[in-house]
């Protein structure tokens, strides 16, 4: 299986298992429902400014998405969000500070290890 079939399903995965809809990561990512529905089946290349956006909603680093292993995905559900308790924009909002927090975090580990 090729890595952009792993990614397609990984995202389908992800986001059943967060319960969004692919209208809710259409209106999240400012693109169609039949882009996601594409991405989701390989019809489509996912541009890397999606799959960026989708790691940070997911809460998992980019790589993991293009990860063969589910397992090995790392996936804390703790920090996930029912698209039914918040909307597109809220979600939107989350996930920039949840970059810049991940920043942060990245910086300090390299100058703690630096």
């Amino acid at each position: 299986m090729e890595s952009s079939n792993f990614i397609s399903k990984n995202i389908r995965e992800l986001r059943n298992k967060f319960g969004y809809t692919q209208a809710f990561l259409a209106e999240y990512l400012n693109i169609t429902p039949a882009a996601v529905n594409q991405y989701e089946n390989d019809a489509r290349t996912i541009p890397e400014s999606v799959v960026e956006k989708l790691a940070i909603l997911f809460n998992v680093d980019e790589y993991e998405l293009y990860e063969e292993n589910p397992e090995k995905q790392l996936v804390n559900s703790s920090f996930a969000f029912r698209a039914d308790e918040l909307n597109a924009a809220d979600m939107q909002q989350i996930s920039k500070f949840k970059k810049i927090i991940t920043n942060y975090l990245n910086m300090s580990t390299a100058l703690i290890n630096g």
